[in-house]
């Protein structure tokens, strides 16, 4: 028979269930909440603007980025997140076993959650486009040029919703976004710069560099991504503060401690010998 996991004893087997236990089944429930959100909010980013064309199918950004957008811009991060974010820690989890209840009425998977993930990425396309699609109205720019501008705007809310809902972060999680932002720019400059007859009549040639020089991208980028994510962010700190759960709750006593124990520490350095 095979199993996911082995104990040489069964006093392992309390820490196998307090603590590996409710992490696996936090950081699963989370990622697949995420990766719903990201692909619904994406796809819809591109259904909202075949309202402006015809419903002809016709994109507004090259067949390359449509590809690599989900498969290499915005893949790590969420894999990062699954495996190693840690709502709080084991010697709490091992302390407070109450808290392996959150896990058994499958709190964070309810149906109520995954609806609201629903709704917010259409909330979060909606914004995304629709603000970048007013901000260039009546402007001569091209199709590729506002798909630059939703592209870049999507994909900063995409990540920094992570962040959001990310419960710990290390210098892994930084790294892995920012390697994903560089990725993103470093593709978009070189296909700019090489792809010259890339998807006739129209093509991307110079089109990220040109929107680089230009600050309205850059405006536009940053509002679409603060209208965007200013609903989500709200909720956690209401939800933090006014309805904490018993797991923000006791992350909130752990950090008491931890910083009255880094206090201590610090008087103890100063105090005269």
């Amino acid at each position: 028979m095979a199993s996911d996991f082995a104990v040489p004893q069964f006093q392992h087997l309390n820490k196998l269930l307090l603590v590996h236990g409710h992490w696996c089944y936090t950081r699963l429930a989370n990622m697949i909440l995420y990766f719903f959100y990201k692909n619904l909010a994406y796809v819809a980013v591109l259904f909202w603007y075949q309202f402006f064309n015809g419903f002809s199918g016709i994109p507004m950004t090259d067949q390359w980025r449509l590809i690599l957008f989900n498969l290499l811009f915005t893949s790590v991060p969420p894999i990062i997140y699954g495996v190693l974010d840690k709502d709080i820690s084991a010697d709490t989890l091992l302390q407070m076993p109450e808290l392996y209840k959150t896990t058994q009425k499958s709190e964070p998977y309810v149906s109520s959650a995954f609806f609201f993930n629903l709704v917010d990425a259409i909330y979060q396309s909606l914004a995304c486009f629709f603000i970048c699609f007013m901000s260039y109205a009546g402007s001569d720019i091209g199709i590729f040029s506002l798909g630059e501008a939703v592209d870049t705007s999507i994909f900063f809310i995409i990540l920094l919703h992570l962040l959001i809902e990310s419960k710990s972060l290390t210098w892994i999680h930084m790294a892995v976004m920012v390697g994903s932002g560089v990725l993103y720019f470093s593709f978009g400059m070189i296909i700019g710069a090489s792809c010259i007859f890339c998807n006739p009549p129209a093509n991307p040639y110079w089109i990220m560099q040109r929107q680089l020089s230009d600050p309205t991208f850059y405006l536009v980028c940053i509002l679409s991504t603060v209208v965007a994510l200013f609903p989500r962010f709200i909720f956690r700190v209401i939800e933090n503060t006014v309805f904490p759960t018993p797991v923000m709750t006791a992350r909130e006593m752990e950090g008491r401690v931890i910083q009255t124990w880094i206090c201590n520490q610090k008087s103890r350095r100063i105090a005269p010998v």
